[in-house]
């Protein structure tokens, strides 16, 4: 039986080596290879991880590979809203709670949870 090796996005595959290769965990402690990715500065990684929990098993064993871009013309419309994963313009994330960040002028937008 030949395997097939799971295909990601190129920015996936190279924060999964990233990680792989920093030795800090194990790659099939999923939860910690997710937080590990995103502390590296590699969310994509992480949140593919996260969505994709069996291609990721799948991808231990049977390797990864860089999946080929799709052609703008062969790609299907995206009629979904904006990814959840992008935060709001202006916004950043402090110990799990996303404010607004203070601009130029000193005035603060914004200084709740959203």
């Amino acid at each position: 039986m030949e395997s097939t090796k799971i295909r990601v996005p190129a920015e996936v595959l190279t924060g999964l080596e990233a990680v792989r290769l920093s030795g800090l965990t194990n790659m099939l402690d999923r939860p910690r290879v997710t937080a590990l990715a995103f502390d590296m500065g590699y969310a994509e990684t992480a949140f593919w991880v996260n969505d994709n929990r069996g291609q990721y098993a799948k991808g231990i064993f049977q390797g990864f590979a860089v999946a080929e871009p799709e052609s703008e013309a062969a790609a299907p419309p995206n009629d979904r809203a904006q990814s959840r994963h992008v935060a709001p313009q202006g916004a950043c994330e402090h110990n799990g709670e996303v404010t607004r960040q203070q601009d130029n002028s000193g005035d603060t937008r914004d200084g709740g949870a959203i």
